[in-house]
């Protein structure tokens, strides 16, 4: 018997849907292999099962409905015959003659009755014809090409399992690797006492499981990777423990030490949603707010295809700078390690003078924080430029300050009056790193300003109001008294977090503001 060419089209894989069939074999392939495997490597063991599975359905259709029709073989009357051409319908030959082609001399017709009782008429003992050679090939040849779909749909495949494995209860996920549940080698209370402590021994951490299994006793003959999924399990299970690692790698630290604000906002970050009309925002309003660096900032593609940055420049505004953070934008966010499932990532930043600062990316917060005393040390204000590349070994970032030599320069002064008011004066400053002329702000007294935000945050004034007083001090420093959108919105975010969308629409639409072009603004009469 002969069997049509076996091949899956690429719409198959494109449009591949996980099934319940699909889960359980992959949960039999993992009690099988007894060791935890990443997506990518369940998604190779899917497509091989998907392979395999068409190719035994093909040929008990095959064997169910006949031979496959060629033109050059000569069926008997009454022989079953299948069409892959026609989708794969069947009929049996009810009649056959001689041909009547004197450019095809001995040939024969056959007349082949379908089911739905309609009758057609095909060649027969015919030895050209392009169907002899294109849909049949001999038995057990492999004509599947697995790698060849592994490589172009392997990444899409993987995708969509991963969003039907996170359904399933009888499977868990530690990183990049899922293992049945049911199988995991139980540890006990003491098992996570011995690992708090060993922990605590290493300042919180981080650590890999392998180092925390060296300081505790586990008497197993199951595979060592096993031995670590399970206790990865246990510890993920425990509040005590975070894990922290970027992808790739599963890291613990003690939940208790780590930083405040990793575990928490800082008040200076956080900000109440409000409801405003983005549609009165001009074209220049919109290409400022994408250009500067704020997390709150939602990120709108401009459609032009780039190139990936190998260095990004970073403005700081007075929130971060005050607790000593990195927004996490679009552009920010390709150069700092993530993790797949773990909100918090620890990591190294290194400076130019190859001073190494513990950092964490807060990804549910959008920003990295740790970099409060490294600011000090640098002498940066808000507005300093800052730049940011990757290091040379993964999980690296390389950070250092835009350089300018030290001078004192007139600046825009933050200074808080007897009776808690804001007063904006240009002062001498020294400064030691390139800044935005928009954005630089100095702030002396930053200890009095922390209260007046604690203040203000349990009695909260219309964002209008606080606009209005910001915008008529700034406004004393311009002999017209206008101000900027962006040096509004750097002023405004010294003693309340707002986001430069809403405070251009505010602008925008408010009569208390009134435009004289090019981005400025005053109050009105």
């Amino acid at each position: 018997m002969v069997f049509a060419e076996f091949e899956l089209s690429q719409s198959y894989w494109q449009s591949l849907e996980i099934t319940q069939k699909d889960i359980e074999f992959l949960y039999a392939y993992l009690l099988e292999k007894e060791t935890p495997l990443p997506s990518s490597k369940l998604a190779e063991a899917l497509i091989s099962e998907r392979i395999r599975s068409e190719k035994e359905s093909l040929a008990k259709k095959q064997q169910e409905n006949g031979e496959i029709y060629q033109p050059k073989m000569v069926y008997p009357v009454g022989e079953k015959i299948q069409f892959p051409a026609m989708n794969w319908i069947n009929g049996a030959v009810s009649d056959i003659r001689d041909g009547n082609n004197p450019e095809y001399p001995g040939f024969k017709v056959l007349t082949v009755a379908f089911e739905n009782g309609k009758t057609r008429q095909f060649a027969a003992d015919l030895e050209d014809h392009i169907l002899n050679t294109t849909t049949v090939v001999p038995e057990g040849d492999d004509l599947d090409d697995e790698q060849g779909i592994v490589d172009q749909f392997g990444g899409q495949i993987t995708h969509k399992l991963e969003a039907k494995l996170d359904e399933n209860k009888d499977l868990v996920r530690i990183g990049a690797d899922w293992f049945a549940k049911s199988l995991l080698i139980e540890f006990n209370i003491g098992h996570l006492n011995l690992a708090e402590a060993v922990l605590d021994m290493h300042a919180g951490g981080p650590l890999p499981v392998s180092a925390l299994l060296e300081q505790i006793d586990v008497k197993t003959d199951d595979p060592q990777k096993l031995v670590e999924f399970s206790l990865n399990y246990a510890l993920k299970e425990d509040p005590r423990f975070d894990e922290v690692g970027p992808s790739g790698e599963v890291l613990w630290f003690l939940n208790r030490l780590e930083p405040q604000f990793v575990r928490e906002k800082p008040l200076e970050l956080t900000f109440t949603p409000i409801d405003y009309d983005r549609s009165v925002l001009s074209e220049d309003m919109i290409n400022a707010e994408q250009g500067i660096d704020d997390e709150l900032v939602e990120y709108i593609p401009s459609g032009k295809k780039k190139d990936s940055a190998k260095e990004v420049a970073v403005v700081l505004n007075y929130p971060h700078w005050r607790i000593g953070s990195i927004p996490l934008t679009h552009s920010i966010r390709p150069f700092f390690p993530t993790a797949i499932e773990t909100p918090r990532v620890k990591f190294k930043l290194i400076d130019a003078k190859g001073q190494e600062v513990s950092a964490w990316v807060v990804r549910p917060n959008s920003y990295i924080y740790g970099l409060r005393d490294w600011y000090e040390e640098m002498e940066l204000m808000p507005g300093s430029i800052i730049k940011i590349k990757p290091g040379k070994e993964p999980g690296e970032v390389l950070i250092q300050p835009e350089k300018k030599r030290s001078s004192r320069e007139w600046i825009r002064t933050l200074l808080i009056g007897a009776d808690g008011g804001i007063v904006f004066a240009m002062l001498k400053q020294t400064i030691t790193a390139n800044f935005s002329e928009r954005m630089a702000i100095a702030v002396p007294s930053t200890e009095v300003l922390d209260e007046l935000w604690k203040k203000r945050a349990a009695n909260p004034r219309p964002l209008k109001d606080v606009t209005i007083s910001i915008m008529r001090e700034l406004a004393k420093l311009n002999p017209q008294g206008h101000v900027h959108s962006i040096e509004l919105y750097a002023g405004l975010n010294c003693i309340r977090r707002c986001p430069p969308g809403v405070l251009f629409s505010m602008l925008a639409s408010n009569p208390a503001f009134t435009a004289v072009g090019d981005l400025y603004y005053r109050l009105s009469d």
